[in-house]
């Protein structure tokens, strides 16, 4: 059994990982509970291993430290493959203060906005701006957006509505916090290990009442919903974008709009979520299946369109487990049961997910 932990930031949290034969077992929360313990089985021996060294990797990148002796490190396993290594970061030039032109799109005038370094929790944190926004709010900024996309995204940027915490508009953007990191690393994470991790720690305990929410689910994650076709669904989000108004417009250092939360280092799930990383990979996973893309980031907020969703009841039910694991106060701090969540989400061209 080799012991990791994740302790600062107000986390402090254990995960652990065994092998026995081709099944892989985790037991993992918070450090002085008896957290949770799953089991999976895999087709044979180099599969779980496989599987053991992945889910290793993924845990390193998000900040947890092995424990010294609590099992062989991973030089010693057969078959071990490192992680691929990355060339450095070179991160995406930003525009300068003042008024901008991407092509022929005109934005009003803006600045860089830098983290503050009390918030550089994470090794490895990007001191330069990743984040250029507009002075102040603008009253087309949806229209604004979707009209700069194309020639933002030639140089790597990602065009974003910015929304201040209702009671204080400097936070988080003015007073810097955020700690922005290398994007890169959501490659090696699992969408789905994760979102079953989530929606796991989100059945915590045994707990009648709770479960019956969640009915007819158990505390097993089904899996990954599956998308409707694409066929003769609605892709373009300009009229939804022409409704958004009187927000800042930003120019994010990403290559598409999952990555920013990661490229920024946005905080506003810390409570749930310690890094943003493994949620840039779920929202990557929701980009290609659902057509769901972030337009705005709030203090705890994230606003999405979505091009592709759900039509009919049970797909929408199979697509809240996901939402569950992702934002569980979406269900329990609203419709509070999972059957009534996904009606909202038939037919749902936009998602709203809040962290309390």
């Amino acid at each position: 059994m080799r012991r990791f932990e994740f302790v600062g930031g107000g986390s402090s949290k254990f995960w652990e990982i065994s092998q026995s034969g081709s099944e892989v077992t985790v037991h993992f929360g918070r450090i002085g509970t008896n957290g949770q313990t799953q089991t999976k089985g895999h087709d044979s021996w180099e599969d779980a291993a496989e599987r053991v060294r992945k889910l290793v990797a993924e845990k390193l990148k998000e900040g947890y430290q092995e424990v010294a002796g609590s099992g062989p490190r991973p030089e010693t396993e057969p078959g071990f493959r490192k992680p691929p290594a990355f060339p450095p970061y070179e991160l995406q030039t930003l525009p300068g203060d003042g008024p901008v032109a991407l092509g022929d799109v005109q934005l009003p005038p803006g600045r860089r906005l830098y983290a503050d370094v009390r918030w550089a929790k994470r090794v490895g944190s990007i001191t330069q701006p990743v984040i250029w926004a507009t002075d102040g709010r603008i009253a087309d900024a949806g229209r604004l957006l979707h009209s700069v996309r194309p020639a933002a995204a030639a140089i790597n940027l990602v065009p974003l509505l910015l929304q201040p915490m209702d009671s204080d508009p400097r936070r988080p953007w003015e007073s810097g916090e955020f700690s922005p990191s290398d994007p890169r690393p959501i490659v090696l994470i699992d969408a789905a290990a994760e979102l079953a991790n989530g929606w796991a720690a989100s059945l915590e305990g045994d707990d009648e009442e709770l479960a019956a929410t969640v009915r007819p689910f158990s505390a097993k994650f089904p899996g990954l919903a599956s998308a409707p076709p694409l066929t003769n669904r609605l892709r373009d989000d300009r009229d939804l974008l022409e409704k958004m108004r009187d927000r800042r417009l930003s120019l994010i250092a990403a290559e598409r709009p999952a990555d920013a939360i990661t490229a920024i280092g946005w905080m506003g799930a810390v409570n749930i979520h310690d890094d943003p990383a493994p949620m840039s990979a779920v929202l990557r996973s929701w980009e290609i299946r659902w057509l769901a893309r972030v337009v705005e980031i709030g203090s705890d907020t994230l606003l999405l369109t979505v091009g592709n969703p759900p039509q009919d009841e049970k797909t929408a039910t199979a697509l809240a487990v996901e939402h569950c694991a992702f934002c569980p106060d979406n269900i329990w701090q609203g419709p509070g049961t999972l059957g009534e969540y996904a009606k909202t989400l038939v037919g749902s061209r936009t998602w709203m997910f809040w962290w309390d």
